[in-house]
């Protein structure tokens, strides 16, 4: 991997997260095997980490100052002497105008023939065989006959098509299928139809409702689980009996920056329906739900606190 390759904002957003983590819990054994982890799964996760490291540098001799400080200072990084070595090391670009923003609203950085951006969905009609819907995030390749998810989140309805996804293949006659990457596995779920599922290590034929997480070495059927699945493509996250601290990380997909929540509160459940359309309300009401309050340093860094 080239050492000048830009990374997507994601990437380096959790690099971030990381390092205040690191911050807070750093003598935490298992944080530190957490990020061990989350740096053997890709090499880009090990390039923006370094990066970051070197670009700590930039602010504070020992390391990179509290969430509540960064974020201002990455901002005001723009102006300064050293801020074409800034953008080297961030891999991104930033907005310059009335407002500085950290980063540049643009679509993620995948070589794909599709790609929505954070918080974006789109749908890509492929003739009379499969139509696509990306979730936020997502790139799609189509090679001949065959969908490609890079990342991300796909649905993909039709009467006749062949998708693959970092584990697996699926086939499907008059099917719907959603397609999920995440670190370490892919997600399937059929919502309608049958679709045959092609791993590594065998075969498996999904009908309506049934879900697999497939990895390298392992199949392993999914049941129904707190977030409904194929909400998104509905504009909605449809949650049930979820925990706080996976609610938000479920929610984060769909915004820029950090949406974290203090330990006090992280299993605290909620259930409900939100419009993925609007962020800010979906954000006042856990407040409504739960008893917690919303702490809002910047657009960028969002933390959700006990009530005093």
């Amino acid at each position: 991997m080239s050492t000048t390759e830009r990374l997507p904002e994601a990437i380096v957003c959790a690099a971030i997260e990381w390092q205040m983590r690191l911050r807070d819990h750093g003598a935490v054994t298992d944080v530190q095997q957490q990020l061990q982890k989350w740096l053997e799964c890709d090499a880009r996760h090990r390039l923006a980490w370094q990066r970051l490291q070197e670009m700590g540098g930039l602010f504070q001799a020992s390391r990179l100052p509290d969430a509540a400080q960064t974020i201002p200072l990455l901002r005001r990084a723009e102006a300064d002497l050293s801020r074409r070595r800034t953008l080297k090391l961030l891999g991104l670009g930033l907005v310059v105008g009335g407002a500085t923003a950290l980063v540049a609203q643009t679509s993620p950085t995948w070589r794909a023939d599709f790609a929505t951006a954070t918080g974006e969905r789109r749908r890509i009609s492929l003739g009379v065989a499969a139509e696509v819907m990306l979730n936020t995030g997502s790139a799609l390749d189509v090679a001949g006959q065959e969908l490609i998810l890079r990342a991300g989140e796909a649905l993909v309805e039709g009467v006749h098509w062949q998708a693959r996804c970092r584990f697996a293949t699926c086939q499907g006659r008059n099917a719907s299928v959603l397609l999920r990457e995440h670190d370490g596995y892919s997600e399937i779920h059929v919502q309608r139809g049958e679709a045959l599922v092609s791993t590594a290590v065998g075969q498996v034929r999904l009908s309506d409702g049934e879900g697999l997480g497939v990895s390298a070495a392992a199949m392993t059927p999914l049941g129904k689980g707190p977030v409904d699945p194929f909400s998104w493509a509905r504009g909605l996250l449809v949650v049930s009996d979820i925990r706080l601290a996976d609610f938000l990380a479920e929610a984060g997909r769909y915004r820029k920056g950090w949406l974290t929540c203090d330990d006090a509160v992280a299993e605290l459940h909620l259930s409900g329906v939100f419009r993925l359309d609007e962020p800010d309300a979906m954000l006042g009401n856990i407040a409504h739900l739960l008893p917690v309050r919303i702490v809002e340093r910047t657009r960028w860094w969002v933390r959700v606190v006990p009530v005093a």
